[in-house]
């Protein structure tokens, strides 16, 4: 009778053991779940965050892109301005000195008297003729007509011969100051053109003249 009583009390033992030890294996089993989950849930925010930095960084990296291709962009035209301005301010200077350069050739005496008979130019229009000369000299564009003329005394070839002569020797002299010969038309008109139809010395000095006409300034 006790070795039955022994018998059941070992069996129930053995059964609670094994319930015991289900029970905790359960518990584990569902621990280690949990903790797996937990990890992976970790690893996928981090992931996460990781590709938002990453993204983050590019737009980052493409905002400082925009912004110095913005920046070359302006300064690109700054500069194109300021060479504009330059070359405005350059173009404005050259014609405020070419104009004041016609105001001063024009201001220059365009008549050269000569002594009777003669095509010698006189000392004092030296000073008129190096000034047209500088002038021409420095504008290529610019050309002139030499006109030579004659007082009435002598025969109308001879006269026209002399302001020839006298048309010639203005030429020659702007030529060796540096004007080009291209720039230059020479003609006579002898006596034909009077400035002064009186038959005194002072009349006919007037008229022993060579006139320097500008073509274009």
């Amino acid at each position: 009778m006790q070795v039955v009583n022994l018998s059941k009390i070992i069996a129930s033992s053995v059964l609670v053991a094994f319930i015991a030890a289900c029970s905790s294996t359960g518990e584990t089993t569902d621990a280690s779940a949990s903790a797996q989950a937990a990890q992976a849930d970790t690893e996928a925010a981090s992931l996460a965050q990781t590709q938002a930095d990453a993204q983050a960084l590019k737009d980052a990296q493409a905002a400082a892109a925009a912004a110095a291709a913005a920046l070359i962009e302006a300064q690109a035209l700054a500069d194109a301005e300021a060479a504009q301005q330059a070359a405005d301010n350059a173009a404005a200077q050259l014609a405020a000195q070419k104009q004041q350069a016609q105001k001063a050739a024009q201001a220059l005496a365009h008549v050269i008297y000569f002594d009777f008979d003669q095509s010698t130019i006189k000392a004092e229009f030296r000073k008129a003729l190096n000034g047209h000369a500088a002038y021409l000299s420095q504008n290529p564009s610019a050309k002139i007509v030499l006109e030579g003329h004659a007082d009435e005394r002598g025969t109308r070839e001879y006269n026209i011969a002399l302001g020839e002569r006298r048309g010639n020797a203005v030429s020659r002299y702007l030529v060796v100051q540096g004007v080009s010969i291209g720039a230059i038309e020479v003609v006579s008109f002898g006596e034909e053109r009077p400035v002064n139809s009186g038959s005194d010395s002072a009349s006919l000095a007037e008229n022993r003249r060579v006139e320097v006409r500008y073509v274009n300034y």
